[in-house]
């Protein structure tokens, strides 16, 4: 690491420091892993403008496969080499991530917070991490003259900021000795799940770890030398390695598309007091990334309501004035990525008091809030306000869908109600409400309250051919004859509706195969969750199940692991342990097993019907015999029955010589025909030549008419004009 202009004075402030750390951690762990675990972590490591040009090719025949490199310094400085050394890195293969040295600042929560928040927006703008590149890293040597509780929070809230824009944990960078020291050895950062970069140069196996070992998790990248000689570095440079043998694996992964979620409300750290300092936490957000946060501070009367933009306050700090005593403040945080944004708003202040005056508190959390109900799809739950001091004078619910450990909670849209009817969308999974109070001094939430997870709806008893959809009941219905069910849970289908399940076995399926999945007066082309179509037994062997949404046309029914069925696919299935197929679909249709490679295999089904396309022109060749060759080649994107009939200039049949002749296949000897059949049981190129006797035949042009039919008799025509002299 390199400190602008003064990175030496503070390298020598510690090194006598680190030398005795050094000391004491070789002789506490003389005897730790030995040279196998060694082998096994990757070379890295870390540069800034101090190294100047770095050849990158010699660094990565030398072996080192990953590099940090420093970005900026607080938020004034950006380094020059930065762009040179992740372009050169990268291209050499060597896998690069960027950190930002820390100058923290502030003189209270608030203020270290808008200081932390602002410094990793600067690094962001400028470093821009890109997946494929390491997370990045936070280099913490300097204190800011902060209290050890300041400075944790400071660095928390950098950490925190740059995992709500990103979606992924940035490092930190400290030696034991400073962590110990200037951050009392806390264990929140690592809790918090920022995982550790620790500098401890020693020539000892293993590294000292402060905060009990990173709270128990271990070090993920050691600085284990201010000086290595590096290939294609002029001089010594800092050597790291990795606690694991893949760079890659470390890699922030594909950023989603999706629009972002809040998940975890903004807030507003600070006093509500005139001239005092108020700084905004954009909170934490799902879906697409990376995000960035634009601000707008609002003034609302007492109770958080009616509020109205705070001309200019437009940042992610705020000073509230003489105007805004009396009024509670809010702040709208925008996230948007490069193509969507979404808006979430914090929760409303107490009332600004007057400069030296301390606000009103708001309301207080006695008694958590309680859920009741049973906890199974289609049932509904209630909330209770909990008790609450302070004098609230209305509550807010929301409502969050979490793992079926209760984490990873994501708001629930449209459920901003006491009351909340489970859906399928919630089954293994649990479920949170949040409690917000407000009264006269502002608002406050009450901690969620959790759920345990929600089981499925019981069936009712096997209904036979129909069964009508009954509200907040799930649904079970089976075909006459056994081979089949569909059951539902509740809300998949309106209530009131009749869900028919029935047998056919007309068609091209096997004998015994075909299912209908109707629901007549269906106003939408869905339901609102899947159906589930379980086949009594397994299919025989070397068959394709396939589906039909038109009653007409079968495909071939794309195959699960498991369910559920992914969001946008219309059907899927999966087998069990007995091998039968279980179907799940979000539309009425109709099922069937086909053989493999038979006509009517729906593998070979295109969804643009049996289309005909020329790959070579055609060509007319009269032999010495009089009679006349027809060559060309087409090409089908489906099975398909083909017939081609050659017509004189006056619409009369031209008979076709089998011999010599083929449509696709060679044709069968025998007489002449008035017109060439032949099938094609896969997609693919079809050779065409028909032969004709051409010693009668009048000059003139003459039509060759291909005709295609699929396995659902849709047609496709080709037609070829020629001309005999």
């Amino acid at each position: 690491m390199s400190i602008l202009g003064s990175s030496g004075v503070v390298r020598c402030a510690r090194l006598a420091c680190l030398i005795a750390v050094s000391v004491l951690a070789a002789f506490v762990f003389a005897g730790a892993s030995g040279a196998a675990a060694a082998s096994s972590r990757a070379k890295g490591i870390d540069v800034s403008n101090w190294n100047g040009t770095i050849h990158w090719t010699k660094v990565a025949h030398g072996g080192y496969r990953f590099a940090l490199g420093k970005a900026t310094e607080g938020t004034t400085f950006e380094d020059g080499t930065y762009a040179a050394n992740r372009a050169g890195s990268e291209a050499a293969g060597v896998i690069f991530g960027a950190y930002d040295f820390a100058r923290p600042s502030g003189s209270n929560l608030a203020a270290v917070t808008a200081s932390a928040t602002a410094q990793a927006d600067y690094f962001l703008a400028f470093a821009t991490p890109q997946p494929g590149e390491l997370p990045p890293a936070l280099d913490l040597e300097a204190t800011g003259k902060l209290s050890a509780h300041l400075l944790q929070a400071w660095t928390v809230a950098w950490t925190q900021e740059v995992y709500a824009r990103l979606g992924v944990h940035p490092f930190v960078y400290s030696s034991p000795a400073f962590w110990q020291e200037y951050l009392a050895d806390s264990t929140a950062v690592a809790a918090a799940g920022t995982p550790l970069w620790i500098a401890h140069w020693t020539s000892a196996r293993r590294p000292w770890v402060p905060a009990q070992n990173w709270n128990g998790k271990g070090w993920t990248f050691w600085q284990w030398t201010d000086c290595v000689s590096v290939p294609g570095i002029a001089h010594c440079a800092d050597g790291d390695r990795m606690n694991g043998a893949s760079p890659a694996s470390l890699a922030i992964a594909p950023y989603s598309l999706d629009k972002p979620t809040i998940s975890t409300w903004p807030s507003i750290l600070g006093t509500p007091e005139a001239g005092k300092f108020l700084s905004a936490v954009p909170g934490v957000w799902s879906g697409g990334k990376p995000l960035a946060f634009a601000y707008q501070w609002r003034q609302c009367d007492a109770a958080g309501a009616n509020c109205v933009d705070i001309a200019g306050a437009t940042r992610e700090s705020y000073r509230p004035t003489s105007g805004d005593v009396g009024h509670s403040l809010r702040v709208r945080v925008t996230a948007a990525t490069a193509t969507v944004n979404a808006r979430a708003t914090a929760s409303a202040t107490v009332a600004v008091s007057p400069d030296g005056t301390p606000p009103t508190a708001r309301p207080a959390n006695v008694h958590a809030p309680v859920v009741v109900g049973t906890l199974q799809v289609g049932q509904k739950l209630t909330s209770t306000a909990g008790t609450w001091k302070g004098s609230p004078t209305k509550f807010r619910y929301r409502w969050q869908r979490c793992d079926s450990s209760g984490l990873n909670c994501v708001a629930i849209a449209k459920a901003p109600h006491p009351a909340y009817t489970t859906t399928p969308d919630d089954l293994g999974a649990t479920l949170a409400v949040v409690v917000t109070a407000t009264g006269a001094g502002g608002s406050t939430s009450a901690p969620a309250v959790k759920t345990e997870i929600v089981a499925p709806a019981p069936l009712p008893p096997l209904s036979t051919g129909s069964q009508t959809v009954v509200k907040g009941v799930a649904g079970n219905v089976g075909t006459i004859d056994g081979r089949a069910t569909a059951t539902w849970q509740p809300g998949a289908v309106p209530a009131g509706l009749t869900v028919q399940l029935d047998s056919f076995d007309k068609g091209l399926a096997v004998a015994g195969s075909g299912v209908a999945l109707r629901v007549p007066d269906l106003l939408s082309t869905e339901f609102a969750w899947p159906v589930e179509i379980d086949y009594a037994t397994a299919a025989p062997a070397q068959t394709v199940l396939g589906y039909s949404t038109g009653g007409r046309v079968f495909e071939t029914v794309p195959a699960l692991d498991s369910p559920p069925l992914p969001t946008g696919q219309t059907v899927g299935a999966y087998t069990v342990g007995d091998g039968s197929a279980h179907v799940l679909t979000r539309t009425p249709l109709k099922l069937g097993v086909f053989t493999a490679g038979a006509w009517g295999d729906p593998t070979y089904t295109s969804s643009t019907g049996p289309s005909l396309t020329q790959e070579t022109p055609l060509s007319t060749f009269v032999r010495a015999d009089r009679t006349v060759l027809l060559v060309t080649r087409l090409a089908a994107a489906e099975q398909t029955r083909l017939t081609a009939t050659i017509t004189s200039p006056t619409g009369t049949t031209v008979s076709i010589l089998p011999k010599g002749s083929v449509l696709g296949n060679k044709l069968p000897a025998g007489r002449p025909l008035r017109s060439a059949q032949a099938e094609r049981d896969r997609p693919g190129s079809i050779r065409v030549r028909l032969r004709f006797n051409g010693r009668r035949l009048a000059a003139g042009t003459y039509t060759l008419r291909v005709v295609a039919v699929d396995p659902w008799n849709r047609a496709s025509v080709k037609r070829f004009r020629f001309s005999l002299s």
